[in-house]
Formats: structure tokens, C-alpha cells, sequence
């Protein structure tokens, strides 16, 4: 399948149910702090499924019309985002990766996703490594608003910087704070250089994080909207379960590349 829209989108898989229409309101702001179109995109299996709906094109123009209302109601008219809706036929999976080729983000709902992607568990997981742009995947009806901190797991490698910048453009996208979870002290320098480039976020740098799974878990317990975001690279294995997972914190995995 090959993508005719020439400008990147913030992509949005839809299956009508609440976890993708969070993921719709989520992306909605990314797109609008962006100046970027939302793409709305619900994809039909192509081979068909015995537990698909029987009417599978009145069920797509359904989500995408609850999903443009949820948007429509929860972005200011000021902050007003040009708004695609398109069904598509297919595998839901390969059909967001290739997507993803030309998209500026892909995002879904943590749970909403196992079922329009072929009722697949680790679907999240699965396009979050295989994505070829930043992949968010949003956890619960509240993820769209929560006032907590982006969180932020950077280490050495050199194409761990795009996880930095977006998540320093997120913390500022969002008017919230940034912690770096640092794996050394020799990163004070990229540190650095991304705060100038993003003078008015707070970034507070931990260094002495073991255990970054317990870490944010412990966050968590103690104040459940303490942390809105987890941003990670792609070679983070650990970071990719969680996408398939459904409790704790929205993630968004980053590949080498920044839009």
C-alpha cells in the first residue's frame, strides 16, 4: 500500500472504542501544537474475522465519526486541527507500520488496539518496534489531560538523542516538566544542548536509577497522575512491553530517526 497524503499527519488507529478515542484526543493536541493534520484511520481486516462486525463499513464510519466528535469537543476552537478520516482494508498491523513510513507520529489506545489490530496482545509492542516514526501508545480515558511530568530514559548511544528531543518538545508542547533518567553523567552535555533549544521546560536529572521499571512503578503507586508520559527509544526492549501492556503511563518509543 503506498501513502498519498505528501504531508505528514499525526496518525491515529481507530476502532471505536474509549482507549482510541483517547489516543484520538491525545494526538489531537499533538497534531495542534504541531501544525500538523490528524489522520483518523480505521482499517478492515481484509481477510475477514469471525468475530468482525457484520456491517464492518457502518462500523468504520461509526468509530471515525466518535472519534472526530471526542476531538471536536476537547480541542479549543483556537487551537482548531485540520481533521482526515479514512477507511482503510488490510492487515490493521502492516497497514499502520506502512503508515508510519511518511506519518510524523502513529498513536493508539493501549487497549483499543488488540482489537483493531486483529485481536493481536502485543500489537502495541509489535508497532511500537517496527514503526518507522515516533509510535505513542495512551493509556485509559484520562491520558489525554493528566498533569503529570514527562519522564524520559536517556543513555549514550547516539541515536538515544531523538528520545531527548521529543521528549524535551513534549514537556513543552504540554507545559509540564521534564526528568531525564540518566544512565551517566557523561550525558550533561546533550542535556545541555537540549535546553537551550528548550529554554522554558524544567528539567530535573536523576542519575542514580537502577531500576527504571521499579522506578516509575514507585511514582506511580505514590501519586498515580505524577507521570503522563514515558518516553524511550526503541532498542529498549523493556520499553516496548510496556507498550503492550495496559496499566501505568502513556509511552511514546522513539526510533534513531526525528521528524
Amino acid at each position: 500500500m503506498s501513502d498519498i497524503h505528501s504531508t505528514p499527519a499525526v496518525v491515529v488507529g481507530i476502532d471505536g472504542s474509549p482507549a482510541a478515542r483517547s489516543a484520538a484526543v491525545w494526538a489531537a493536541r499533538e497534531a495542534a501544537g504541531r501544525n500538523l493534520p490528524l489522520r483518523l484511520v480505521h482499517v478492515i481486516h481484509a481477510s475477514g474475522d469471525s468475530g468482525d462486525p457484520v456491517d464492518s463499513i457502518g462500523t468504520a464510519r461509526d468509530a471515525l465519526a466518535d472519534a472526530r466528535h471526542a476531538v471536536e469537543a476537547a480541542i479549543p476552537r483556537r487551537a482548531a486541527v485540520k481533521i482526515e478520516a479514512e477507511t482503510l482494508r488490510g492487515n490493521p498491523l502492516a497497514t499502520l507500520i506502512d503508515l508510519s513510513r511518511s506519518a510524523a507520529m502513529v498513536s493508539v489506545g493501549s487497549i483499543g488496539v488488540t482489537h483493531s489490530c486483529h485481536r493481536a496482545g502485543s500489537t502495541a509492542a509489535a508497532l511500537a518496534g517496527s514503526a518507522r516514526c515516533p509510535v505513542a501508545v495512551i493509556r485509559g480515558g484520562g491520558a489525554a489531560t493528566r498533569p503529570g511530568r514527562i519522564v524520559a530514559e536517556v543513555d549514550a548511544s547516539p541515536d538515544n538523542g531523538a528520545v531527548l528531543d521529543w521528549a524535551m518538545a513534549e514537556a513543552e508542547l504540554r507545559g509540564v516538566g521534564l526528568q531525564v533518567l540518566a544512565s551517566s553523567t557523561g550525558l550533561q552535555h546533550r542535556i545541555d544542548h537540549a535546553r537551550q533549544r528548550h529554554p522554558r521546560v524544567p528539567v530535573d536529572v536523576v542519575t542514580d536509577v537502577d531500576d527504571v521499571a521499579q522506578y516509575l512503578a514507585d511514582c506511580l503507586a505514590a501519586e498515580p497522575d505524577s507521570v503522563q508520559l514515558f518516553v524511550s527509544g526503541t532498542r529498549d526492549r523493556r520499553s516496548l512491553g510496556w507498550a503492550g501492556q495496559t496499566g501505568g503511563c502513556s509511552v511514546l518509543t522513539v526510533g534513531g530517526a526525528q521528524w
